[in-house]
């Protein structure tokens, strides 16, 4: 095209809003393209093509503003006199990049006229420091914005809520009833996929699943990643461990309770961290039928590990349902193994390790020093809230005290209506401070009663609370007190106490039972 610069001006503009928000309400977009439309017209210009525009998107960098992108390659046909921008910043808030792109517009002999702003002569030198010395002003806004960005992220944090994307499980949602400037967006659990991730962790805490079996169970049900993805591997080992799912916030460095509803209970969190730390010890693989002691008993006499197995005969096995169960030594039958255990009834062997449970019990004097700590945690922390709920009303009442005095004030004319506002609206920002730090109160729970409750009942009879137990929470209790049984003749042989009950009975605080091991008493004593 020929150049035609010494007749009528051919002129470009180009447009930018860094939000998505002022892209779309027409705030920057529809006024700017006005304005640079009036400017090339009283210059004398024409425009040689329609205005580019980069909308909702950040100026400090070029990368993906494609507006920019076109906009410089239409420049390079060297026929474009001036380029027509709202202010130096809307080309760049990078420095860096800036300075490029203006020595790519003098390359292609563009001038810049800014409609807000000083134009820049490229003959004068001062002129020249000036606009470089706006474009590192310019820099500074967005880095500034992101400084405050990540502090108001830090505090929402360290008050309990979550500042980022919401994990799988959750979803994050505009709050309808916020109590403060930090609660504004909030994230809680999603009802699509909620009880998916729910069952995921309960279903893993049997031992009885793989994290491929999970993966599949997922996929089955319709839970995706984000953006629609299709559930991987390391996806699903990311959410079976992450501590957000009982309530845990880790971010940057920094850990903290967060106040959104938990998935699960930190006990069942434990155990699946526990089978992923050892699924070689636990032999976690696909298994169609969920028992109890699958990965806890072993043969005595060639250590391998005992499975688990139903036998079917609807006439053989009517009075057992049509099915009878069977625990054997997984190298029983094998060529070359040599191991001739025998197989043991299902009942029978959970039978047996019941009555190792029961075997088992807490000093009373342990069991008395549990209480009186729980009770002494819970008074404690209920005191401390009672007492800053006091505090706090005594600030209320103060500054009740205060607005009626001041309405007093205002009735007998010692205050102007216009101080009497300002005075008003400190008192009424403190009142709601004061009302929502009471809500805050009411809302943290300080003591789990649920948990207390669990661990009474396990320090006050193990064996009542297990049998009591369903599946999922028996084998916690058998991870928490044993590591194996080793079985030899139907019969348990011998076993193996996980570190934290040797420990316990290292400091005289577990009893077992004289009939635990022979030749040993209570205390493991010879």
């Amino acid at each position: 095209m020929e150049n035609n610069k010494n007749d009528i001006p051919l002129c470009l503009g180009y447009d930018r809003v860094s939000t998505v928000s002022q892209a779309e309400n027409g705030l920057s977009l529809d006024v700017q393209k006005v304005k640079i439309l009036e400017k090339i017209q009283e210059i004398g210009g024409e425009l040689a093509e329609d205005i580019f525009v980069d909308g909702g998107l950040s100026g400090t960098s070029m990368a993906n503003r494609t507006g920019l992108q076109e906009m410089l390659a239409r420049c390079s046909k060297g026929d474009i006199s001036y380029l027509v921008v709202q202010d130096s910043s809307r080309i760049s808030r990078n420095t860096f990049e800036y300075l490029f792109i203006k020595k790519q517009l003098e390359k292609y002999d563009v001038k810049t006229i800014p409609l807000t702003g000083m134009i820049v002569d490229e003959n004068n030198p001062i002129s020249d420091a000036v606009d470089e010395l706006m474009a590192v002003v310019n820099s500074i806004q967005p880095k500034l914005t992101s400084y405050k960005v990540k502090q108001t992220a830090r505090e929402k944090f360290k008050n309990g809520i979550w500042p980022a994307f919401a994990t799988l499980g959750y979803k994050n949602i505009v709050n309808p009833n916020p109590i403060g400037s930090y609660d504004k967006r909030i994230v809680v659990q999603d009802e699509k996929t909620a009880p998916f991730i729910t069952q995921a962790y309960m279903m893993y805490a049997t031992g009885d699943h793989s994290i491929f079996s999970i993966t599949q169970y997922l996929t089955k049900n319709g839970v995706e990643g984000r953006l629609g993805k299709k559930l991987h591997y390391s996806a699903v080992y990311n959410i079976l461990t992450n501590p957000f799912c009982y309530g845990l916030m880790r971010w940057k460095g920094l850990e903290v309770m967060g106040k959104h509803e938990p998935l699960i209970t930190k006990p069942i969190f434990d155990v699946v961290q526990g089978i992923l730390a050892g699924k070689g010890d636990y032999g976690i693989r696909k298994r169609k039928h969920n028992f109890l002691l699958n990965g806890f008993v072993f043969c005595k006499n060639c250590r391998r590990r005992f499975v688990a197995e139903w036998h079917y005969g609807d006439i053989k096995f009517k009075a057992r349902g049509g099915r009878i169960g069977y625990y054997h030594c997984s190298g029983l039958g094998k060529r070359g193994t040599g191991c001739k255990e025998k197989y043991i009834l299902l009942e029978d062997l959970e039978r047996l390790v019941e009555q190792e449970i029961e075997k088992l019990e807490f000093k009373p004097e342990f069991v008395e020093a549990v209480k009186r700590n729980v009770k002494q945690v819970y008074f404690e922390t209920s005191e401390r809230g009672e007492s800053a709920k006091k505090a706090i009303n005594n600030r209320k009442v103060a500054l009740e005290i205060k607005r009626d005095k001041l309405e007093e004030e205002l009735l007998s004319g010692t205050f102007d209506s216009d101080t009497y506002k300002r005075l008003k609206v400190k008192i009424d920002a403190g009142l709601l401070d004061v009302q929502k730090e009471l809500l805050e109160i009411d809302k943290i729970r300080t003591v789990d009663m649920g948990i207390i409750e669990e661990v009474l009942a396990i320090t006050q009879n193990i064996a009542k609370a297990y049998k009591k137990a369903d599946i999922y929470h028996k084998k916690a209790y058998l991870h928490f007190f044993f590591n194996e049984f080793l079985v030899k003749d139907k019969k348990i042989a011998e076993i193996k106490y996980q570190p934290v009950i040797e420990a316990l009975q290292q400091a005289n605080s577990v009893i077992f039972s004289q009939t635990l091991l022979r030749g040993q008493d209570s205390n493991l004593e010879p």
